[in-house]
């Protein structure tokens, strides 16, 4: 056997990471041309070049771009199918890192003061909400609902003119007779 040919198909299959039918295709569209022969019925294949990058110690970059340190306000929960569990999660690994930083009168110190302006940002947001209510209830702001809690609506003077004239008691009737 020829020394520079020494690998059989199945064999040089494995080296180059690929099945032996791949391989054959390979060979039957002229991609390695000079580098097999073929003595009988078989095909011997010359070892690969080494010009290509090592596929042992090849790590593949992680194409997905972590988010670290991502203020709260940024955070968009909803665009995960779990977004409430991932939030969740996240606010207990923050209440546990919080917990080992401080100890716990420092916690103490803390929590009512917190408790404090939470519920002072409740009352602001409810008193903006009921002003947007007012705003809607108010009947010069034209972008609200409609109030259908009225049972009718008495006779509404739009300005326009009317399509058909109406007859008045001071003008004489007019002519609906037809000509055929």
């Amino acid at each position: 056997m020829d020394l520079k040919y020494k690998f059989n198909a199945r064999e040089y299959s494995a080296i180059v990471g690929i099945t032996p039918s791949a391989l054959r295709k390979r060979r039957l569209s002229g991609k390695l041309n000079g580098s097999f022969i073929k003595k009988g019925s078989e095909f011997f294949y010359a070892s690969p070049a080494i010009d290509g990058p090592n596929k042992d110690t090849f790590t593949p970059i992680n194409s997905r771009k972590r988010r670290r340190h991502v203020p709260r306000s940024e955070v968009q929960y909803h665009r995960a199918r779990n977004g409430h569990q991932l939030q969740q999660a996240n606010d207990i690994k923050q209440l546990c890192r919080i917990n080992r930083s401080l100890s716990e009168d420092g916690i103490a110190e803390i929590v009512p003061d917190i408790i404090e302006v939470a519920k002072q940002r409740r009352v602001e947001r409810l008193k903006k909400n009921e002003q947007k209510l007012q705003r809607d209830i108010n009947p010069t702001y034209y972008g609200g609902f409609i109030n259908c809690k009225n049972k009718g609506y008495k006779d509404i003077d739009t300005g326009f003119k009317p399509i058909f004239e109406q007859e008045t008691e001071d003008q004489e009737p007019i002519n609906t007779k037809r000509y055929y």
